[in-house]
């Protein structure tokens, strides 16, 4: 449905890391807060400047214009860095967390107040993906709505975080030996309360996907037979399949959620639903059906304890000697953190999400048998969502799925029987990898942090 937006993320480390500066530029109040406004709008702007100029130039309803404007859409990220660039004028230059600690006092932790601060870098995203949404569609939606959908998708991912700082601000009001016992071993306060919290959001993941956004129960018919079908041959238990009511936006989609038998819940979109036959549907559940079968969910679990136990590692033998080099320049430290995420969850990560969605694919065509109205249904996934069929291997990099046609490539060898496609019929190499890491990860964590 959505990418979690790293420069989002990448904001909140620099806030979160931030330092009040020893000198100040002189403004005053409302100086601060025009230019604050001015460098939130400015590249946002922009944007809506560049995306008037392409709409009128390359209309969306010409197929000859349509690989143009994929590439202009792959502008979202330089203007999404030039919004991160003039967040951090906000805070190094204008002092803006220092202006929220001065006059907005009703928040009782520092984490409350600096959550205060990263609202104008989520108002410059928002408005820049508002300004690119319409390029290469020809429908109008509700902004209603697309706002509602850009504010989850952008915040949702971050509110672990910032629930996780937000409670060790509490707990740092302890007396001072809890305090003291706390700073000095904070592995074990990830222990009790961030892996927790992170199996808590992986186990209830259905309640907040229906709390986010309106679902229904899919209604009884012959697709809810198929489907019903479907799924008791292949062995994955569930509660119940529901549609997500997409309206205006129109977006074509399936997901599954939930690591338990007992919540467990099917997504499908009104619009996957209103586009697609009923073979194509088909095809589409049972690939979802394979990121059970193969356990990726619980994967992606064990991926994310392994980043925070790797963490642990990484300020034990990179940060914590950089640190008297780059004392009095705090950016650099968080930049290192910074480079640390974007290698895990940007490259390693979605290196492993490529595979798994490799393996989904191979599932869905073995399952049903349909390998035709899978590739089918690929096309009109890229059609009805504006996604490129096709990507340089370079950009494919940063994306969690491969592009449509490499997709479609190898449900081709999977029809030819060719033998690369083996590998993908068992729990994979890199998965087995995260298995074995754990512990070792989690020795190394406990001896040396």
């Amino acid at each position: 449905m959505g990418q979690i937006s790293i420069i989002l993320l990448a904001g909140m480390l620099f806030l979160l890391n931030f330092e009040q500066p020893e000198t100040d530029i002189a403004l005053g109040t409302a100086q601060r807060l025009l230019w604050t406004l001015a460098l939130t709008v400015a590249p946002a702007f922009l944007a809506y400047c560049v995306t008037v100029f392409a709409n009128r130039v390359l209309p969306a309803d010409t197929e000859d214009n349509l690989p143009k404007l994929h590439t202009l859409k792959r502008f979202v990220i330089g203007f999404e860095c030039l919004s991160l660039v003039a967040y951090l004028g906000n805070l190094y230059l204008l002092n803006l967390p220092g202006l929220i600690e001065r006059y907005i006092t009703v928040f009782p932790t520092r984490t409350l107040q600096y959550a205060v601060a990263l609202v104008p870098l989520v108002i410059g995203l928002v408005s820049i993906r508002f300004a690119f949404y319409q390029v290469n569609r020809n429908e109008q939606v509700d902004y209603r709505e697309l706002l509602s959908l850009q504010l989850k998708l952008l915040l949702f991912p971050i509110v672990p975080m910032f629930i996780y700082f937000f409670t060790r601000d509490v707990l740092l009001e302890l007396p001072y030996r809890a305090k003291y016992f706390l700073v000095t071993y904070e592995w074990i306060l990830i222990g009790v309360l961030l892996l927790p919290a992170l199996a808590f959001v992986y186990l209830f993941a259905p309640y907040f996907v229906q709390f986010l956004w309106r679902t229904q129960p899919l209604p009884e018919g012959e697709l809810k037979r198929k489907l019903e079908t479907l799924t008791q041959r292949s062995g994955v238990n569930y509660k119940e399949i529901v549609v997500w009511q997409t309206g205006s936006l129109s977006i074509a989609n399936a997901a599954v959620a939930g690591t338990a038998l007992w919540n467990r819940r099917i997504f499908l979109t009104d619009a996957l639903l209103y586009y697609f036959s009923d073979d194509e549907i088909e095809t589409v559940v049972a690939h979802e059906l394979g990121h059970l079968r193969y356990r990726h969910i619980p994967t992606y679990l064990l991926f994310s304890v392994i980043y925070m136990l790797s963490s642990g590692l990484f300020y034990r033998f990179v940060e914590a000697p950089l640190a008297p080099y780059l004392d009095d320049v705090p950016m650099l430290i968080t930049l290192c953190w910074l480079v640390f995420f974007i290698l895990y969850f940007v490259f390693i990560f979605r290196y492993l999400s490529r595979r798994f969605e490799h393996q989904a694919d191979l599932y869905a065509v073995e399952l049903t048998g349909k390998a035709e109205a899978f590739k089918e249904a690929l096309l009109k996934l890229a059609v009805l969502n504006a996604l490129p069929a096709s990507i340089r291997r370079f950009f494919e990099l940063f994306n969690t799925h491969p592009s449509i046609f490499r997709r479609i490539d190898f449900v081709d060898r999977v029809i030819a029987g060719s033998a690369s496609i083996l590998r993908y019929k068992r729990y994979l190499l890199e998965a087995k990898l995260l298995v074995v890491l754990l512990p070792i990860f989690g020795a190394l964590v406990f001896w040396l942090v």
